[in-house]
């Protein structure tokens, strides 16, 4: 049992004897510790990044830390604990429920864009890959004009939030598990963990990806991740899934100087003006379950720190009058910082699905409904998520033709992307840093027909850099309507001819030796019809899709090439707003952003406590 749910809140003197506070079932005893307290740091999102600063700056006693998540607890849902369970938080209470805006380059679109609206954010709904990046793309962070965002410092700093458990000598020897423990953390909050259970068609997997050639790689971890190889999981020894708050807030539930509030619905910061011609946050106002509105104040050097999400901080700061003054003026929003950035930048994977039909007597998640002996079985045989990955550099998937077709395509700058950010790309796309991952999804994933008692396997293409942006800025002055998300997928050329490229490679997987002895040779989605560049391009257009990695809409760079943040993730024209989360990414990278928002987290920390 976690530990969060042996606690119960109360308030003596003002002192809280455990952190969490249900605003639900305790708004009395909440109301009274806010409005009788003023905080060192006020943390608006309890998130992967939130939870994570909200134990790093509380272990100095002196400071007082509030943490104010609109959501639940993940503790006792099975839909966060359960690692197969993996996306079925959408739709549910524990969901945003975004979408975007209609797609204009992608058939008009409405593209899900769910977020997890719980303690530990999308660490409790994500599909638990735990994947770090090429080398380049994070000194790239630094290279956007960001002094000490680089790999070797954020390397430092996603080791801090890591333990990796060593894989057991029989799974090491029944799958070929290794792990090179000099390139992890051993003593961190989160446990990261092989999988105790690895099917026919993930094993099978590495060998199609030797077939076509590609290298089996050891030692993804330590800034070279080209290849196919084992990935771990944000999964714990007993195969349940680890969450910002199961890893580093549990372990610290009776801490007397952090509160962490649930249900807690932050609507605005209250600014005024400070000294040097700059604004400061005065308070967080904070909407109960009640309808009631109770304002948290940070004391006179104290701090808010945004870590609401590439969605919500965005949202928040032009609510509260820091953004674009076009867009604060025409909601009647008074200016108090103009920063055009605020929500710009913004982009995401996009990604496609292929579906093939395992063979018969191999099985997918999809035979959880249909044999009862797998059913019985899943507590330990169906505990992992995905546990084989391949990323591929442009000259893995491309023809020497189609390389020289790239050159010319990368010749012309989209108009949403920044020259920076384009000249970077383009550098990735020919000096081998991984442009595309493959990996298969246990299920019927995409198609227009699910047989019954029939097994599937999907394998997701994604497009690791691509070069459109697209915003998200406010619709209304309400903080209860979405904000218009439009991430402008493929309004670059190179966006979609490369998607399709990797797509119809993807294919090639399963023509090889090692696929066709577990997969009929019909392909399900999109179907042996679609075959020229022309097709897959359509095919691209109408099923195109994003991988919940939104990033950049408070971007870390210099405030003339429309950056929101500064190296020290203060927002500029402000004295104590900073942000802590992916939004601050100025760029995507070459995995999944999970490992990425620790590392920025525990940065964080470490400059907010040396400043």
């Amino acid at each position: 049992m976690r530990l969060s749910s042996l606690f119960t809140s109360f308030v003596y003197l003002g002192i809280a004897s455990a952190t969490l506070l249900n605003l639900q079932s305790s708004a009395s005893i909440a109301k009274k510790l806010i409005n009788g307290n003023q905080f060192d740091y006020i943390i608006v999102g309890g998130g992967t990044t939130g939870l994570t600063l909200a134990r790093r700056l509380s272990d100095d006693p002196k400071v007082k830390v509030l943490v104010l998540e609109a959501g639940q607890s993940g503790v006792g849902n099975p839909t966060v604990t359960v690692p197969e369970k993996s996306f079925s938080f959408i739709a549910t209470g524990i969901d945003w429920l975004y979408s975007t805006s209609p797609q204009v380059h992608a058939n008009n679109l409405e593209i899900n864009l769910s977020q997890g609206k719980v303690l530990g954010g999308d660490s409790a709904v994500n599909g638990l890959v735990w994947s770090r990046p090429f080398k380049t793309d994070w000194d790239d962070f630094e290279n956007m004009g960001n002094p000490g965002w680089n790999w070797k410092n954020l390397y430092t700093a996603a080791r801090k939030s890591e333990k990796v458990n060593i894989p057991q000598a029989q799974f090491a020897r029944e799958y070929g598990y290794k792990v090179n423990p000099a390139s992890h953390g051993t003593s961190g909050p989160v446990q990261a963990s092989f999988p105790p259970f690895i099917p026919p068609q993930h094993l099978k997997f590495i060998n199609a990806s030797i077939e076509l050639g590609h290298e089996f790689n050891t030692d993804p971890y330590a800034g070279d991740n080209v290849g196919v190889w084992f990935g771990l999981s944000s999964q714990t020894s007993q195969n349940s899934r680890e969450t910002s708050e199961f890893a580093y807030f549990d372990p610290v539930l009776n801490r007397q100087n952090l509160i962490v509030c649930s249900y807690a619905f932050v609507t605005k910061l209250n600014l005024s003006d400070a000294s040097r011609g700059l604004v400061q946050s005065t308070g967080v106002q904070i909407r109960f379950p009640d309808g009631s509105v109770v304002t948290a104040k940070p004391n006179k050097s104290g701090e808010v720190i945004m870590t609401a999400g590439s969605v919500r901080t965005p949202q928040l700061l032009e609510l509260s009058g820091i953004g674009n003054k076009s867009i604060l003026q025409k909601h009647k929003i008074p200016v108090k910082v103009d920063l055009p950035g605020v929500g710009e930048n913004y982009e995401d994977h996009t990604l496609t699905i292929l579906t093939y039909k395992l063979k018969p007597g191999y099985l997918s998640f999809d035979a959880l409904g249909y044999n009862s002996t797998l059913a019985a079985e899943a507590p330990t045989k169906i505990t992992f998520t995905q546990g084989v990955l391949n990323f591929a550099p442009a000259q893995s998937i491309l023809s020497a033709a189609d390389m020289q077709t790239a050159k010319k395509l990368l010749q012309t700058k989209p108009p949403s992307t920044p020259q920076q950010s384009f000249n970077l790309i383009k550098n990735k796309v020919f000096s081998g840093v991984p442009q595309a991952e493959y990996i298969l999804f246990n299920s019927f994933s995409g198609g227009p027909v699910k047989e019954p008692n029939t097994s599937y396997i999907s394998m997701a293409v994604t497009h690791l850099h691509p070069l459109s942006r697209g915003s998200i800025h406010i619709n209304t002055t309400s903080i209860d309507d979405h904000p218009i998300i439009n991430p402008n997928v493929l309004e670059s050329d190179w966006d979609s001819w490369f998607l399709a490229k990797a797509t119809a490679y993807g294919r090639k997987f399963f023509e090889t030796e090692a696929f066709k002895e577990i997969f009929e040779p019909a392909e399900v989605f999109p179907g042996l019809q679609t075959q020229t560049q022309a097709d897959w391009e359509d095919f691209i257009t109408k099923n195109v899709n994003i991988g919940y990695h939104s990033v950049g809409t408070a971007s870390l760079m210099p405030r003339n090439k429309n950056g929101v943040v500064d190296t020290n993730l203060k927002v500029y024209g402000t004295s104590n707003i900073r942000v802590a989360d992916v939004s601050v990414m100025p760029l995507l990278v070459s995995a999944h952003t999970q490992t990425t928002a620790y590392a920025i987290a525990e940065r964080a920390a470490q400059l907010i406590q040396s400043s």
